[in-house]
Order: structure tokens, then C-alpha cells, then sequence
């Protein structure tokens, strides 16, 4: 009796090892399962954007070292799992493959970093500052400058991204267009310096002094019917 007890006891206790052993794999499992999720994460928003920016810009895809050890730690882990879970979970061989994953995504941001940078000086239009400022004010440019300003803050807010969705980098595009067809429609081609000098004074808190109301910058008022738009007033000297 006492001998079938102790039988009994120790299957028992066996059978909590294995189960605790279980629960501790689980939770191993668990753990490396979001860090595998996390890395996978990252690296499939920096490859989609990578692939997009490719096209865009006509480069094709080239390989790396970092990649080919990844893709051995990952069969190497694999296998450990299927052939022995305790030892795939509890040596090094993880935190190898972990490290090597960490690199070749690093690698993938870098590089999709890197192009969109690329991508974004390239294909972001150039504008004047200066001008959209002495123009803010003119009847028939206001909306346009507004429109423009609104366009080319969306386009700085994507530009600062390090990685951008596609979803972004079509907003970015369809930002571009609006924006380089928005400035064709301002007539900057008639601004001169003597203009710009004007508009840019009268739109300051002092406004414009006389002497730059030359017989050119009333010539443009004049053709733009904007001379009532502007007035005279005293100095505050």
C-alpha cells in the first residue's frame, strides 16, 4: 500500500514538472513572440516603404551580409525548435538570432531612411517665400497663397518623417502636384525686385515707404486693379 502511494505520489509530482515546465514555455513563447512581432513590425513598414520608393525612383533592390545571416539564424532557430523546444528557448541560440533579425532591420530602415530623403528633395517643388509673403495680401493671389502655405506645411510634416506608410508617401504626392500646380497659377513671372520690395514693406506692421512706390510698382498695382488695396499712413517716426 505504502509502496503504490509513493508510486502514485511520485507520477504526481512528475506530472506537475512537466506541467510547470509547459507553462514556463508558454510564457517564453509568449515573450519572444512579441519581440518577433515588434521586429516584424518595423520590418515590414520600412521594406513596403522601401519597395515604393524603389519604384519611384527607378533603383532596383541590392542585398547585403545582414541579411544572409538573418535568414540562417531564422533557419537555425527553427530547427532547434522543432528538434529540442527547452534548449531553443533557454540558450543562446535566440538571442543570436534576435541580434542578427535587430541588424538586418536596422539595415532595412536605414536604407529606406535614406531614400526617402532622397525621394522628398527631389520631387518637393521649389517656392519663394519671400514672394508668397509680399503676395499675401494681393486680391487676386490671397487664396492661392493660402492654398500653397497649407500645401507645403502637409509636405514639411511628411518630409520630417524618418519612414513614412505608403498611405503617406501618396498624400505626399498628391501634396507635390497640388502644390507645383498651385504655384504655376501665381503670376510671378511680373514681380520684379522693385515689386517684391513693395509688397513685402506694405504687408509689414510699418508698411512701405514712398520711395518704393515707384512708377513700376504702380504700373502693376494699376494692371492688377489693386491700388485701392493699399493705403497710405503716417509714420509713426
Amino acid at each position: 500500500m505504502i509502496v503504490d502511494e509513493a508510486t502514485e505520489l511520485g507520477s504526481l509530482a512528475g506530472e506537475v514538472i512537466v506541467l510547470r515546465r509547459s507553462q514556463q514555455h508558454g510564457q517564453s513563447i509568449a515573450h519572444r513572440t512579441q519581440l518577433v512581432d515588434a521586429l516584424l513590425a518595423r520590418s515590414q513598414l520600412a521594406s513596403a516603404t522601401g519597395t515604393g520608393l524603389s519604384e519611384r525612383l527607378g533603383e532596383r533592390h541590392v542585398g547585403s551580409p545582414v541579411f544572409e545571416t538573418a535568414l540562417m539564424k531564422i533557419s537555425e532557430w527553427r530547427q532547434a525548435l522543432d528538434e529540442d523546444l527547452g534548449s531553443a528557448l533557454g540558450g543562446d541560440i535566440f538571442s543570436s538570432f534576435q541580434d542578427a533579425i535587430e541588424k538586418a532591420v536596422r539595415e532595412i530602415e536605414r536604407r529606406t531612411t535614406t531614400a526617402w530623403q532622397t525621394y522628398a528633395a527631389q520631387a518637393t517643388p521649389e517656392t519663394s517665400k519671400e514672394i508668397l509673403d509680399a503676395l499675401a495680401d494681393d486680391p487676386r493671389a490671397r487664396v492661392t497663397v493660402i492654398k500653397i502655405k497649407r500645401l507645403a506645411e502637409t509636405t514639411r510634416r511628411l518630409r520630417e518623417k524618418a519612414i513614412p506608410s505608403i498611405d503617406e508617401i501618396r498624400e505626399f504626392d498628391d501634396a507635390t502636384a497640388e502644390l507645383r500646380e498651385a504655384w504655376s497659377t501665381l503670376d510671378v513671372a511680373s514681380l520684379n525686385e522693385e515689386i517684391v520690395a513693395f509688397l513685402r514693406a506694405a504687408n509689414s506692421e510699418r508698411g512701405a515707404d514712398l520711395e518704393l512706390l515707384t512708377s513700376t510698382v504702380l504700373d502693376w498695382l494699376d494692371q492688377r486693379d489693386a491700388k485701392d488695396h493699399y493705403a497710405i499712413r503716417p509714420s509713426e517716426r
